[in-house]
């Protein structure tokens, strides 16, 4: 009888426990932006240190408690989204 309640206390357990990461798709939806803007974030220096991203192949990963952390930050305004980059070649005219 011991063991299965000891089988019940472990499967209620497993499914209590968070993932240790997520996918770009799961971190764009915890944050309310979109996957290009979480790429986005990942490419400025600023950003890519508090959201700590782990790459494989050419997935990113990321812990859903740097999430927490990040979003919070956003809201208390100490952290803010990096600009898009301009274009900065120019246009040749023609004459």
């Amino acid at each position: 009888m011991s063991i299965k309640r000891s089988a019940v206390v472990s499967k209620k357990q497993s499914s209590a426990v968070s993932p240790l990461l997520v996918d770009i798709h799961i971190a764009a939806s915890t944050l309310g932006i979109s996957v290009f803007a979480v790429r986005n974030l990942c490419w400025h220096r600023e950003t890519v240190r508090l959201l700590k991203p782990v790459r494989q192949g050419l997935k990113f990963l990321f812990s859903p408690d740097a999430l927490t952390e990040f979003a919070a930050k956003l809201v208390a305004g100490e952290v803010q989204f990096p600009a898009t980059p301009i274009q900065t070649r120019s246009r040749k005219r023609a004459a």
